[in-house]
């Protein structure tokens, strides 16, 4: 087959999407407010590889879950990142010995899953995120909560909740069972299946009263009055501890005035291999997929030689730009074209550099388009100022440029027949908008 004569797709591997300008940009300015606002909580960005050894990830992603490759020139098996938190790990143990705890990091970028794609999941997710290694208490825990909240606050996002937990409370109701039968329980109560829970506690040889416990585990998701049916359910020193760290965390959360966007969720038991502690999750209304899950992981440390506690979450900021509404109203409107009709390229490659150098977006369009289709190019990209640059042959004395300046969602035009007139007019009409955002 002559391989000149494949027609290949246009579409990218099942999975991932291709980020058109316009969502991209929102992607990009809201990893940008993130970031900002991770350091000024202290955190400090750290880049790690889009690959890693398979051996790291291994300690917390399932293996067929990973997009795996082989180094040629050494044979070891690596895969794409999957998470940042592993590599925040691995990272933190390299610089342990030479640094003085705690570690304070963030990052922006994606990561790759080899899942299920019937999931309606992406396998690419873009992520921005913290890890704090060092301290272990609830205080710590709470301050994440309340910058994960302030980090959405900065977003403009309103309408969301974040869900806290604490994984030892589910681990503490079931430490007597057989790692089987618990694995079976924690199946049915992740997806809410009291029918099958309860047919399951049927062959179970424990007390009524121990099953009517667990069949609670489901439903213990609300306000704080969740709390204290928490203390009545609990019958071991490990669930006792769990409740006491959430009180602690919901008790710092309100020091900050947000105990508003939070609620208690002791039936949330995903990942347990993962998470020592406390756990959150955020959700707002009308997306189906988490804004940002995060919590607590204190024996990630041990395969690296180091034990210390870890903590940290990330923000998917493909599901933040759903969230955000990403259509063309979202992106400013500031920019120009300059549009040259003339042989005289040198008027508008200084026009252009004026704008950019006065704070404006600017770009030539080379196109052999008339006034219309140019029209049409800025309604398409979100660009609302035009500067048509033509000559007056109507002029008796001789063709003269004219500058012809005209914001398309107004009808009117202004003329200009110089370029120090019109830079004039613009650094007139930016210093009247700079007062008025004053």
């Amino acid at each position: 087959m002559n391989k000149n004569n494949i027609k290949l797709g246009t579409q990218p591997p099942a999975g991932t999407k291709d980020f058109l300008p316009y969502e991209a940009a929102v992607i990009t300015e809201s990893a940008k407010v993130l970031l900002n606002e991770f350091s000024k909580w202290g955190y400090k960005r750290v880049i790690t590889p889009s690959v890693e050894l398979v051996d790291t990830l291994r300690i917390s992603s399932d293996v067929n879950n990973l997009f795996k490759v082989v180094d040629v020139g050494s044979g070891e098996l690596l895969s794409f990142r999957s998470d940042f938190t592993l590599q925040i790990g691995r990272l933190s143990s390299a610089v342990l010995n030479s640094n003085v705890l705690p570690f304070k990091f963030s990052y922006c970028g994606p990561v790759l899953r080899n899942i299920d794609i019937v999931s309606g999941k992406h396998r690419e997710i873009w992520q921005a995120g913290v890890e704090l290694i060092g301290p272990d208490s609830p205080e710590s825990d709470a301050e994440l909560i309340v910058m994960a909240i302030e980090s959405l606050k900065k977003l403009k996002i309103k309408d969301f909740n974040v869900d806290i937990g604490n994984v030892e409370f589910f681990k503490g109701i079931i430490s007597d069972l057989d790692e089987d039968i618990s694995k079976k329980i924690e199946y049915c109560v992740v997806r809410k299946d009291v029918s099958s829970l309860t047919g399951i506690l049927e062959n179970v040889n424990l007390s009524d009263k121990k099953k009517d416990i667990i069949k609670e585990l489901p439903f213990m998701f609300g306000e704080e009055d969740i709390i204290k049916k928490a203390w009545k359910m609990a019958d071991n020193d490990r669930s006792k501890k769990a409740i006491e760290n959430i009180e602690r965390i919901i008790s710092y959360i309100k020091t900050y005035k947000l105990n508003d966007y939070v609620t208690v969720d002791l039936g949330e038991v995903r990942r347990l291999h993962y998470y020592t502690g406390t756990i959150f999750e955020c959700y707002a209304s009308g997306i189906g997929y988490e804004l940002l899950g995060g919590g607590r992981y204190n024996n990630l440390s041990k395969a690296f030689g180091q034990s210390y506690a870890g903590a940290g979450f990330a923000i998917n900021l493909d599901i933040i730009s759903e969230l955000l509404g990403i259509n063309r109203t979202n992106v400013k409107h500031n920019g120009f074209v300059v549009a040259n009709k003339t042989a005289d390229y040198v008027i508008s490659v200084e026009l252009n550099n004026f704008l950019k150098e006065a704070g404006y977006k600017s770009e030539i369009n080379y196109m052999e388009y008339g006034y219309i289709e140019h029209i049409e190019y800025m309604k398409k990209n979100n660009i609302n100022n035009l500067v048509y640059i033509y000559n007056d042959k109507n002029n008796a004395e001789k063709e003269k440029n004219i500058i012809s300046y005209q914001n398309i969602k107004d009808l009117s035009k202004i003329n200009f027949y110089s370029l120090e007139e019109f830079k004039k007019y613009i650094m007139n009409m930016h210093n009247e908008h700079a007062s008025e955002t004053q």
